[in-house]
């Protein structure tokens, strides 16, 4: 067995931050927090068995690497709200059955959604949340095969976390029939890249959909896949699995684990900000996000032209959310790449280009990509 254990300390608390621009600065003095100089700064790691095997030791460890980056967040007032922390891992057999999901199931590969919705006693709001997410489920031709709420310790949460703590849910999926060979015995489910692509696409057009309801405050997914499974909050890194149970069960085997603890230093703490996001776990810092943004948006054409993304995926909603964090618009234009076909590693070169000094000889099959995706 050989364990790699990584935690990255990835701010540079002495950089200082540059003042805005005078055309940046905003001429009503209030308020003073403007989303759109944020910055994060965090802690990251994972644990993973070297030879891709199931592992009960890999959980159990990712947790104690979370917890030692404590040092690495911020908390708010009370002293025990979190910026943010989190935890990733893969839907392995062994995980699937820690849910509780029915035996019968297994064979069939579900996707899990994982929500945060409003409480019980939120009122209509509440209502309309559920209905809102059937009623995506249903055009995006998925059916929900049950809905869990998930065992949660609100104990485990500060003051201020556990005043705005939405309630946790889950919904099995079923996996569709593969529309080329139809619901018959010959037939066969959609393969795991068409079934999470799906998803995505469910995910995106619920958020839009949201947003467009007035609902975009109450309803937010950590994750939608049939491959990962996602538990996060404003809970302190040592206390998340206080706060998840599930994180608990015995017998979780899985072959890797991504962490993260956040350190939000001028970003507003929020749920669905917190880390890992659905395909990355990442520091921000990113000081060009808005000329990014700018640069996706003025590309929408190319994206989607016929060897671009999907329509479907085109189609369900803005290719990067406008009240997103800069992490957040680096995991939904890769989750946009792969979704697409683009293998992870092409689709991070293209996201993240080396640094100066290593573009001067590149790989040729790195010189190759970059002719290939210039703008």
């Amino acid at each position: 067995m050989t364990l790699s254990v990584i935690c990255a300390r990835t701010a540079n608390e002495t950089m200082p931050i540059e003042p805005p621009r005078r055309s940046d600065r905003r001429r009503d003095p209030a308020p003073l927090y403007d989303p759109a100089f944020e910055h994060d700064a965090c802690g990251i790691g994972f644990v993973a068995d070297a030879g891709g095997k199931r592992l009960a030791e890999v959980l159990p460890l990712a947790l104690r690497g979370l917890a030692a980056l404590a040092h690495r967040g911020a908390f708010g007032a009370d002293g025990a709200s979190s910026d943010g922390a989190g935890v990733s891992l893969p839907l392995t057999p062994s995980v699937f059955a820690s849910l509780d999901l029915d035996a019968t199931l297994g064979a069939e590969g579900p996707g899990v959604v994982q929500l945060f919705l409003p409480r019980t006693g939120a009122g209509a709001r509440g209502g309309a949340a559920r209905r809102l997410v059937a009623d995506v489920l249903r055009e995006t031709g998925l059916t929900a095969i049950d809905w869990r709420t998930m065992p949660s310790n609100a104990d485990a949460l500060g003051g201020a976390a556990r005043a705005c703590r939405p309630a946790f849910v889950q919904v099995f999926v079923h996996r569709p029939w593969d529309a080329r060979t139809g619901a018959c015995l010959s037939g066969s489910r959609l393969s795991d890249a068409a079934f999470e692509r799906r998803l995505v696409v469910m995910r995106r057009r619920l958020e839009a959909a949201a947003r467009s309801a007035g609902l975009g405050d109450v309803i937010a997914v950590p994750s939608a896949s049939c491959r990962t499974i996602v538990y996060k909050g404003l809970v302190a890194g040592a206390r998340l699995p206080d706060l998840y149970p599930d994180l608990r069960a015995p017998g979780i085997r899985v072959p890797y684990a991504v962490f993260h603890q956040r350190y939000a230093t001028n970003t507003q703490p929020t749920w669905r900000l917190a880390q890992p996001f659905r395909t990355i776990a990442h520091n921000g810092e990113i000081n060009t996000v808005r000329g990014n943004r700018a640069q996706v948006r003025g590309r929408v054409g190319d994206l989607v032209a016929p060897s671009g993304i999907p329509p479907e995926l085109a189609n369900a909603g803005p290719l990067l959310a406008a009240d997103g964090s800069d992490s957040q618009s680096l995991d939904e234009m890769l989750e946009l790449l792969v979704a697409t076909g683009w293998d992870l590693g092409t689709a991070l070169l293209t996201a993240m280009p080396e640094a100066l000094g290593l573009r001067r000889a590149p790989h040729p099959h790195v010189a190759a990509l970059r002719r290939r995706t210039a703008g």
